[in-house]
């Protein structure tokens, strides 16, 4: 699929330098510029010296920051060292994927959503299973739909909301609609969200990545 996206990509690029008129659809990438205190803090930054490698976990007063907001705005208890920025999603998701991911396990993501997901998912030798975001249902999760697809192998649920690419921010009051009837689902306001699987009781317990030292002590060793 990644394949795909970059030979579309690479397609539309011989288009425009001949003069064509493109919308990109294939890779996501903004059709804006970083705004202008953006380019103002990155010039001052370079231009005061801070162009030299960090810390590999990150900033630690970013990394202290981003726990004060995570406290304020999760409410999350969450240490500074168990904060990790990563310099992209594909980084971060391989890091969280890898922490959480053991071979011959199955991994939940939606379709539509983004090609990383199943892509990373088989490179750790787990099995992708897709469930369905479709119109008929406003692109909101199919609960029937994602009980139906649990295994006893099932690790890992993959929430994107909002999601890519339909942009459906995944509903946390109106129930979503099943087969069965109505069932509430939870928001995930994460571009990654984990969720460990119960298969005896065919529920969803979330997890706390963050918390979970076993996952933590395997990302950063």
């Amino acid at each position: 699929m990644i394949n795909c996206a970059l030979a579309v990509f690479s397609r539309a690029k011989e288009l425009e330098r001949q003069g064509r008129s493109i919308i990109h659809l294939e890779l996501g990438e903004p059709d804006f510029h970083p705004a202008a205190p953006v380019v103002d803090s990155l010039r001052n930054a370079v231009a005061s010296g801070r162009d030299r490698y960090c810390s590999t976990r990150g900033i630690p007063e970013l990394r202290e920051e981003i726990a004060r907001y995570l406290g304020r705005t999760r409410k999350l208890s969450v240490q500074p060292e168990q904060v990790l920025l990563a310099p992209g999603c594909k980084m971060a998701l391989s890091l969280a994927m890898m922490a959480l991911i053991e071979p011959g396990d199955e991994v939940l993501y939606p379709d539509p959503g983004f090609p990383i997901y199943p892509s990373f998912t088989r490179g750790l030798g787990a099995k992708a299973v897709s469930f369905g975001l479709v119109e008929r249902n406003n692109f909101q999760p199919d609960l029937d739909e994602i009980a139906s697809k649990i295994t006893p192998k099932s690790s890992v649920l993959i929430f994107n909301s909002p999601n890519n690419p339909t942009g459906t921010v995944f509903d946390s009051h109106a129930p979503v609609n099943t087969t069965s009837g109505s069932s509430p689902t939870k928001s995930t306001r994460a571009s990654f969200s984990a969720a460990s699987i119960n298969p005896s009781r065919r529920s969803l317990e979330w997890l706390n990545a963050p918390s979970s030292s076993t996952a933590f002590q395997r990302v950063l060793p």
